[in-house]
């Protein structure tokens, strides 16, 4: 039976090194720092407080997956590695701060604003990041019917284009929702017409 409307329960990970030090992450396997652990132990307090989870998928970076380990250990419920739910890649200019990446490499950055697209830099572009939240959703749906309360755990730029998607936005708009480190977030999400609404953005009263 497919439900009226899932809850996605949308968990950032921890802070990182790289997150102090204003570093490209993308697919680079940074691990959390001292800080991000607290955090995730934050996190998962409040989470054993909240109703239960039919539903517990996390990205399989390592900054994700422990802050996905440390939480399961809150709500008694183990995760699932989802390849899907990895971070948006940033190409050849992952591991740099920005203001390395402008001094390496200042034609990236000649466009209105000094906005950087991913897609310059070899990595994933908007287009794809948007088709691949897409998936993942379908992919829930198809291979967890019935799920009315999932939990994800992921990070900044897909659970970015991860509420747009949801909220009807397109590769070509300004996705405005970027939740902070350790933050929880709460979109409910209609499977049938494929459209969501945001009920919760990056929380952090827990930390």
């Amino acid at each position: 039976m497919i439900p009226a409307e899932i809850e996605f329960w949308l968990v950032r990970h921890g802070r990182t090194a790289a997150n102090d030090e204003g570093r490209y992450q993308g697919r680079r396997d940074f691990c959390l720092s001292e800080a991000g652990i607290r955090e995730a132990e934050s996190v998962s307090r409040r989470l054993s407080k909240a109703p239960g989870f039919e539903l517990f998928l996390s990205s399989d970076l390592q900054r994700a997956w422990k802050t996905a380990e440390i939480i399961s250990r809150g709500i008694n419920l183990a995760p699932l590695r989802e390849p899907l739910l990895r971070e948006s890649s940033w190409g050849f200019i992952e591991g740099l701060r920005r203001s390395e990446a402008e001094a390496m490499y200042p034609f990236l950055f000649r466009s209105p604003g000094g906005a950087l697209a991913a897609l310059r830099c070899g990595g994933e572009s908007e287009r794809k990041l948007l088709a691949r939240t897409r998936t993942l959703r379908r992919k829930i749906c198809r291979k967890y019917p019935g799920m009315r309360r999932i939990l994800l755990v992921s990070h900044g730029r897909l659970f970015n284009a991860f509420i747009s998607g949801c909220l009807g936005f397109t590769s070509r708009q300004k996705w405005p929702y970027a939740p902070a480190p350790a933050s929880l977030s709460i979109v409910g999400y209609d499977p049938v017409k494929q459209r969501g609404r945001l009920l919760l953005f990056s929380d952090t009263g827990h930390l």
